[in-house]
């Protein structure tokens, strides 16, 4: 019982200890917003998440029309980010497009969210909303800014995200099969070879799809699509070799 109070004690102790210090931080007199920032970016290079997200907090609400608000808003999303607090890194660089949308290091923080959802993204089977957004967001870096340092990361990632996606599908249609859910299994499989013509699961879709229509009793059809994937990928193996 007495350990359980001194625990008690602590963690109470501990937290007054937190809020008294950013308390301090932010009645500190003599503060400039040089200070601040200078303090957060040395926090975060030291990744000290939490000290480095305080200053640069305490810096937006102490000098919102500073030359460094701009910068310490970034900050604040990269810091979040790096501390994986993903919700909230996501609201700070989305607050800092929709307030700075002129600003330079708005193709960065396009990107640095996209890098936030692309590291969210769920297994194959699973819920892909976090694989869409962050193809969307990639997609608008690119038409936004074609030419930009990030343009070849942005596209080479909507790439293995497309990617995912038709592995979700060979998941679905896979699951439809083993269900003889067979009209179901077609019409999604011919759906994602729509979609997504240009990933490496195209083999795979091509090959349940022959599956699929072949349950059916579309033979022909079935035979047409084997054909095709034998002609356009197993036969292009074979010759390889």
């Amino acid at each position: 019982m007495r350990r359980t109070r001194y625990s008690l004690a602590f963690l109470t102790a501990a937290a007054f200890l937190v809020v008294s210090c950013s308390t301090k931080l932010a009645d500190q007199p003599g503060l400039t917003d040089t200070d601040l920032f200078s303090r957060g970016q040395q926090y975060l290079a030291k990744k000290k998440y939490d000290d480095a997200t305080e200053h640069y907090k305490v810096l937006l609400e102490k000098f919102p029309n500073s030359p460094l608000a701009p910068k310490a808003q970034l900050a604040l999303a990269d810091a979040y980010m790096g501390d994986g607090k993903n919700v909230d890194a996501e609201v700070a660089y989305d607050d800092f497009m929709r307030l700075y949308p002129a600003n330079d290091s708005v193709p960065y923080a396009l990107f640095q969210k996209g890098e936030l959802l692309s590291r969210q993204v769920s297994k194959p089977g699973r819920d892909q909303g976090k694989t869409l957004e962050a193809i969307r967001t990639y997609k608008f870096l690119l038409e936004k800014y074609p030419s930009g340092p990030h343009a070849e990361t942005a596209a080479k990632r909507v790439g293995e995200l497309r990617n995912r996606l038709a592995e979700h599908e060979v998941y679905v249609v896979t699951h439809y099969l083993a269900r003889r859910k067979t009209g179901s299994a077609e019409a999604r499989a011919k759906r994602a070879l729509s979609d997504y013509p240009d990933t490496n699961s195209v083999p795979t879709l091509m090959s349940l799809l022959a599956e699929a229509l072949a349950r059916e009793g579309k033979k022909e059809e079935s035979a047409e699509v084997s054909k095709n994937l034998q002609e356009k990928y197993l036969g292009a193996g074979e010759k390889k070799r």
